[in-house]
């Protein structure tokens, strides 16, 4: 009886780490590998507003820079107008703005330095931009907004014409 035990427990020490090998996500673009262990509870997502207009000194491309955050849920860096991924998973990203009269505006999201999407407001009047879009991103993974070319429009009181927002939809 021994023997036969150990025979199975041996066949399982062998294949136990073909069983445990990480889950594979397909993103379209390459892929992310699940954590082996399984991970804690994460939080991911903010929502800011109220750009800050740069000055016609300012080059292009900038990071387009956040005066108010709604909310914080993990992974905003206030200092560097940067998200910064709290976790792996999926994340849907959504960002608006518009075109100053007389003038144009691209708006790119940025991932690690690689453009996703863009927006674009053209000259006409005060014209609005707007993307979205779902991406994977591995721990640490940093997104953001960066202004192409031209400049956007921003209220000069109360209102808000400049939002940026994205959240956790699957953590892997």
């Amino acid at each position: 009886m021994c023997g036969v035990s150990g025979g199975v427990l041996v066949i399982l020490l062998v294949l136990w780490p073909l069983a445990a090998t990480q889950a594979v996500k397909e993103t379209g673009f390459g892929t992310l590998r699940a954590p082996e262990v399984p991970q804690p509870y994460c939080s991911g997502g903010f929502s800011v507003r109220r750009a800050v207009v740069p000055t016609q000194d300012e080059a292009v491309p900038r990071i387009l820079r956040f005066q108010e955050v709604l909310t914080n849920l993990g992974g905003w860096s206030v200092k560097d107008n940067i998200f910064v991924a709290p976790c792996t998973g999926a994340y849907f990203f959504t960002f608006h703005a518009i075109s100053d009269d007389g003038k144009d505006f691209t708006v790119a999201l940025m991932k690690e330095g690689e453009y996703q999407v863009t927006a674009y407001g053209t000259k006409q009047g005060y014209q609005q931009g707007s993307n979205s879009a779902l991406l994977f991103l591995n721990a640490g993974a940093r997104v953001y907004l960066e202004v192409q070319q031209g400049t956007i429009y921003e209220h000069p009181f109360n209102e808000v014409y400049t939002t940026f927002s994205a959240f956790l939809v699957e953590q892997f």
